[in-house]
């Protein structure tokens, strides 16, 4: 069973949260990006994205006993060498591990129906559709993507006690909007890092909750852009 923590956590509080868990996962959206215009599925951050991924990873400094992962994507990579860099949390060239789980492609099937919704800018009806009735065509029903993403965060054994991963808006709101996490509406989401921290104790039991930068300062932006 999965614990829910409806309380929203700040960057600052994870290093104390995983030092006292058995193990945990940062699974967090990536930084600002450039633009999907022009059919660019993978577009790397922006400059102010990079900026504001170092300072995150400032946020999480501390945090030790840490290897990485990423979605297969340009933005998702940078975001965390960035989070690395800010928060010193490796002390060599950091490796990063990349889980096509995480993929934003990964709630769509076939795959590429992502991509056909972007050029037919049908995207963010469909993923509107989706989150409100938890099913949507050439999508895999948020039940079924959210207890497997659980069962591979949970059940797979990474290299250290603690891992970080970035991944996209869309697999984090699947995952808190199904487990009741956090009630995701249009101005809560996109443009920051933000995610889902999942930590268990030391009989196995894991808990879920929401993490922002700072629960205090929670800024404001617009849904699927």
């Amino acid at each position: 069973m999965l614990n829910v923590n409806r309380t929203i956590i700040s960057f600052r509080e994870i290093p104390d949260i995983s030092e006292a868990a058995h193990k945990s996962r940062l699974l967090l959206r990536h930084s600002y990006r450039e633009s999907l215009q022009g059919g660019n599925l993978d577009p790397g951050l922006t400059a102010e994205g990079w900026d504001y991924a170092v300072e995150c990873g400032k946020l999480l400094k501390g945090m030790k006993d840490v290897c990485f992962g990423a979605s297969p994507r340009k933005r998702t990579f940078q975001t965390v060498e960035a989070l690395a860099k800010g928060g010193k949390l490796c002390d060599s060239d950091i490796s990063i591990t990349p889980y096509p789980q995480l993929h934003d492609t990964a709630l769509f099937s076939p795959p590429e129906m992502l991509g056909v919704s972007v050029e037919e800018k049908t995207l963010p009806q469909l993923l509107k559709t989706y989150f409100s009735e938890g099913s949507a065509p050439t999508m895999i029903k948020r039940k079924d993507f959210a207890e497997n993403l659980v069962d591979f965060l949970i059940g797979s054994e990474f290299e250290k006690k603690n891992v970080i991963i970035a991944t996209h808006d869309i697999i984090l709101i699947a995952l808190l909007s199904h487990f009741q996490v956090y009630p995701f509406h249009e101005g809560d989401w996109c443009g920051y890092i933000q995610g889902a921290l999942l930590y268990s104790d030391a009989r196995g039991q894991w808990t879920i909750c929401y993490v922002v930068p700072d629960k205090e300062k929670r800024k404001e932006c617009t849904l699927f852009v």
